[in-house]
């Protein structure tokens, strides 16, 4: 498969013409500029080189060069496909100064295909594995049933990421819901972690933001990024010494007859779905983010469910020592919120102010907890 880099001059495999490679946007798409100054988007598999005589400067690129190389294509696509889709899948992590002190976790990040409008176009969905671990994933997607459909699956090596799809706006709410199950593997470790399940609920309406859209540290581009493992928070299923400790409880008992143990482990917190990093979270409070249905529901019983959402989550950020937790309550009438502000006010080392307007609008506070707690 031709690698392409910026600057190699390239003809089009089904059309007349070429140009000059501009921008490398992914491992299959890349920027074609004209003549006329004009960027195209082009997929690579339609693209061929266009060979220059360095002594002349002519091209010599014949009719019969391209034939051979679409045909070469065509027998790369049959012969091989899903290793050659795998190797264009799977890519080097971009970590830039900010990325180092990017939280060692696993990351669904969409990423606008043209940066200069984020709010239209297409997105590359990747599947960002910035652990020290390999990592095997299964991705379902809610179906238009109600049940799911597998949407992928697949291994991704420490510090790398993997492309999974392209998708239009029209392909967005089938992509911002679903499951992705984790599990964890390293060929030497001294420690087993539990697998992780992360439900997928994102709200389409972030994508027509800009403000949702920022420097990750993981793309040189702007993503939005959701957290689906953070490894600080991924629990341990056994350790070396523990094990040590289970076979010789287990020898004693085998020897005295005793009945076997049966391990128990710590489910994870509804709250970790909402941690945006080790120190952060961010809470959606409208209904439809709480409850699956809510049909039947009065408007006090709506506020009954969102004030007590609110509090189950400001007491896990006050015992988990976080330093800021973001409520979304929308704007409306003003009764959910004038109800928060009342119960953050019994708070004396809490202090709040209106959360960012370009990324949230006007219907998010900012709750920062102090450390002086009594």
């Amino acid at each position: 498969m031709i690698q392409f880099k910026v600057g190699d001059r390239v003809k089009f495999l089904d059309q007349e013409g070429g140009g000059k490679i501009s921008k490398i946007v992914s491992p299959v798409l890349v920027n074609v500029e004209m003549e006329d100054g004009f960027e195209i988007p082009t997929l690579t598999k339609e693209l061929v080189l266009d060979y220059v005589d360095e002594k002349a400067g002519k091209i010599f690129t014949s009719n019969k060069n391209i034939e051979d190389a679409r045909q070469s294509s065509e027998k790369e696509q049959t012969q091989g496909q899903t290793t050659n889709d795998d190797d264009i899948r799977i890519e080097k992590i971009f970590l830039s100064r900010k990325g180092q002190d990017v939280e060692k976790g696993v990351y669904l990040c969409y990423v606008p295909c043209d940066q200069k409008y984020f709010i239209s176009g297409n997105y590359y969905v990747y599947l960002v594995n910035n652990t020290d671990t390999t990592i095997l994933y299964s991705l379902f997607l809610n179906n238009k049933q109600g049940g799911f459909v597998g949407q992928d699956f697949g291994s991704i090596d420490e510090k790398e990421r993997c492309l999974l799809a392209t998708i239009g706006n029209d392909e967005l709410e089938s992509w911002c819901n679903g499951v992705i199950q984790i599990m964890f593997h390293k060929d030497n470790s001294d420690k087993v972690l539990m697998p992780i399940s992360y439900e997928i609920k994102v709200r389409t309406a972030k994508f027509f933001k800009e403000g949702c859209f920022v420097d990750s540290g993981l793309f040189a581009e702007k993503v939005l990024s959701v957290p689906v493992a953070i490894m600080s928070e991924v629990p341990l299923l056994l350790e070396k010494q523990q094990q040590v400790k289970k076979e010789e409880i287990i020898k004693r008992l085998e020897e005295k007859g005793d009945v076997k143990i049966v391990k128990q482990t710590k489910p994870i917190s509804f709250f970790d779905k909402h941690l945006i990093s080790s120190k952060e979270a961010e809470v959606d409070l409208h209904i439809e983010e709480l409850v699956d249905e809510q049909t039947n529901l009065s408007p006090n019983d709506i506020l009954n469910i969102q004030i007590d959402y609110f509090k189950k989550c400001l007491s896990q950020a006050i015992e988990r020592h976080l330093d800021k937790i973001i409520f979304i309550h929308g704007v409306g009438q003003g009764t959910l919120k004038t109800k928060l502000m009342a119960e953050l006010n019994n708070y004396s080392f809490i202090h709040y102010f209106p959360a960012s307007m370009q990324k949230y609008g006007i219907g998010a506070t900012e709750v920062y907890i102090g450390k002086n707690q009594k």
